[in-house]
């Protein structure tokens, strides 16, 4: 009985009270949230045990659809059973909460939670209704939450935490289901090698991150698993033919620009908060740690670019329309139109943006190792969107493939603010600011969030 006095004493501390907000407002969300008629999950899904096995269905998919075999186990059990879809996706969207604001250090775990909740709600929740609630949150928010639980592993070795053996064992259940998907997988296994490098680099004892190499041996063997499986190839050949036929004639370069560019455009041009809160929040720290002209104009470029093309796209449409025809159609230089200029002016301005970026974490970040590790979390996010250059569904798989760069860009910009959180305190009235326009930027993401999840 006393430990279950001092459980709930502790979950109901003053610093937890982003979380139980959060867990509020995602019920609202789930009590409207209605699966489409059309969507995978009731058309295809649902169905499939009635003509197959489990066991069948999976070998057939594998030998001619997709690598993810847990994922798609899972689904054609939960598409039967939407109520208890319902109450597990509420369970998912509350655990990745915890799992995200639990990667911090406890004494700075009530800035980490208010920020993490803050992000969460900023994220377009309607993103994840393009191929249907039930399919999509299978494939891609219980796999970020799980693959996200996983690493804690490895932070609790960063923090010299001593890990008991049944909570290894769940760490590495959660990388296998993680990593069953293509675009967690490639974050699981690039994190896990990092902290294996840096727990080698410290001579920590093996005994101590044994979890950590059997997480990344995890990811690395289904990572194998997705590039020689059959289905996979044979999807991509059928999508081509589907969805871009031109595809087939792109090279290395081609898919490379592709993916980047239209991650570019997607976050300067969606109208997506999470990309201008984060530029702004490191240009406010740009601002408070140095007043070299140089800094602060690099700092400004991110927000600023975001907001003219988010908010005056009728006035570049009419005065620029040459330029604007460029964005609409999001050119880059390929194959076919490498010899003309004016094909290079959205990847140099796209490139611009993101070197801006780079030098404001110079400005900002106090040491080697932090630059180093936040660097290295902005090239593995933004290689979770580039990626998708090389695959013909990238236009078809629509936003929701965006999901994992904004929750990386969530914990950079959580990660930048409780680095610094000392020098925002002094300065009251930059950090009251940031407050004003965070807490606006929530407010009209949840109401009209509430609006779209409710509409159907």
């Amino acid at each position: 009985m006393n430990k279950v006095r001092d459980f709930f004493g502790t979950i109901t501390q003053k610093k937890y009270i982003p979380l139980w907000a959060f867990a509020g407002i995602s019920l609202i969300y789930h009590f409207f949230m209605r699966e489409p008629e059309a969507s995978d999950a009731m058309w295809f899904f649902r169905n499939q045990l009635d003509a197959y096995t489990l066991k069948d269905y999976l070998i057939i998919r594998y030998q001619t659809w997709s690598s993810r075999f847990l994922i798609e186990g899972v689904l054609v059990y939960l598409s039967r059973h939407v109520l208890l879809w319902k109450i597990l996706d509420y369970f998912f969207w509350v655990f990745l909460a915890w799992a995200i604001a639990w990667l911090f250090p406890e004494e700075k775990r009530r800035v980490a939670c208010y920020m993490t909740v803050g992000f969460l709600l900023m994220y377009p929740l309607w993103d994840l209704r393009t191929a249907g609630w039930i399919a999509t949150s299978a494939n891609y928010t219980w796999v970020l939450a799980l693959g996200v639980f996983s690493l804690h592993g490895a932070v609790r070795v960063y923090y010299g935490k001593k890990t008991p053996v049944l909570l290894a064992v769940l760490y590495i259940l959660a990388a296998c289901y993680g990593a069953n998907m293509e675009q967690m997988c490639a974050v699981l296994l690039a994190v896990n090698f990092l902290a294996i490098l840096y727990f080698v680099y410290k001579k920590i004892s093996f005994k101590k991150y044994w979890h950590v190499i059997a997480c990344f041996l995890v990811s690395l063997g289904e990572i194998l698993f997705i590039l020689t499986c059959p289905g996979n190839a044979l999807r991509e050949n059928q999508e081509i033919a589907n969805w871009m036929p031109r595809y087939a004639s792109f090279d290395f370069m081609d898919k490379i620009c592709l993916g980047f560019t239209e991650t570019m455009q997607h976050l300067l041009n969606s109208g997506n908060f999470m990309f201008f809160m984060f530029s702004l929040i490191l240009a406010v720290l740009v601002f408070l740690k140095s007043e070299d002209l140089r800094h602060r104009f690099f700092a400004l470029v991110p927000p600023v670019v975001n907001g003219v093309l988010v908010f005056f796209q009728g006035t570049l449409e009419k005065y620029v329309p040459s330029f604007w025809e460029l964005f609409k159609e999001n050119a880059y230089p390929n194959g076919t139109n490498y010899h003309l200029g004016e094909s290079y002016i959205l990847m140099v301005l796209y490139l611009f943006v993101l070197g801006s970026v780079l030098l404001s974490l110079v400005v900002v970040c106090d040491t080697w190792a932090e630059l180093i590790a936040q660097c290295y979390l902005l090239v593995l996010g933004l290689a979770t969107r580039v990626v998708m250059g090389f695959t013909p569904t990238i236009y078809v798989s629509k936003e929701r493939t965006y999901l994992f760069f904004y929750m990386i860009l969530g914990i950079s910009a959580t990660w930048l603010v409780v680095n610094n959180i000392a020098m925002l305190r002094e300065k009251r009235k930059a950090l009251e600011a940031l407050q004003l326009v965070g807490t606006c930027f929530i407010l009209f993401c949840v109401i009209f969030g509430l609006i779209q999840t409710g509409s159907v």
